[in-house]
């Protein structure tokens, strides 16, 4: 497994772990994916199966997870609003606008696997070690930030055991797979979390070359 920069290439693999992951209410369009790409490249990985048995199955190495990420100048603070919060993380935003180079808050802005790669411990692996690298690349960054559905179960524990805190819960943040009735769709709570960047500059890690971004083994 490596990890790779995301280019402009790599979006319909991109887009087709999105479409697996992801409820239709929640999937982030296409061009949303490639304004990421154009405005912040240095912060949007891909992971890459180059194994002998996937190569000789699809003649390619294969696209298995993506972590896309921003940089923000700014967070709110525990006296704001839901409102306020709520707006900050609104799916589907415009980077352009919220991107600040050498801002000191990452926010993660989504991160999945394919279907096949879950429950290995592999998500887990991809996730730190894209902080790992971006964290040591860039020291101005203090606390990493993501937000995420209060289902996801599976999700939550991971952020926990990498350090991960509860800072906010947006109540109503995410439409669910549940339904009230036929044309109304239930809402759970958005987790806000953070953790501080220095623990994933203190992390055994090493780049698999002297210039990470030519591909990180993981």
């Amino acid at each position: 497994m490596n990890l790779f920069p995301a280019k402009p290439f790599d979006i319909d693999s991109i887009m087709a772990i999105e479409h697996q992951s992801f409820i239709p209410q929640i999937q982030e369009k296409k061009k949303c994916f490639e304004k990421r790409l154009e405005v912040c490249p240095d912060f949007c990985f891909i992971l890459s199966d180059s194994s002998q048995a996937v190569v000789k199955a699809h003649g390619s190495a294969l696209t298995c997870g993506y972590f896309c990420s921003e940089l923000w100048d700014s967070f709110p603070s525990e006296n704001d609003s839901d409102e306020v919060f709520s707006r900050r993380f609104a799916l589907g935003h415009d980077v352009k606008a919220s991107h600040a180079s050498g801002g000191m808050y990452l926010y993660v802005s989504s991160f999945a696997l394919r279907t096949e790669y879950r429950g290995k411990g592999l998500g887990k692996k991809f996730f730190e070690s894209s902080l790992c690298a971006l964290c040591g690349a860039n020291k101005d960054i203090k606390k990493v930030v993501i937000i995420v559905n209060e289902e996801w179960e599976r999700a939550l524990s991971m952020y926990r055991a990498l350090g991960f805190v509860q800072v906010r819960k947006l109540q109503g943040f995410f439409p669910t797979i549940k339904k009230i009735s036929l044309f109304k769709r239930e809402m759970s709570a958005g987790i806000v979390m953070t953790a501080d960047a220095e623990m994933f500059r203190t992390k055994d890690f090493l780049p698999s070359s002297e210039n990470m971004w030519e591909g990180i083994k993981i």
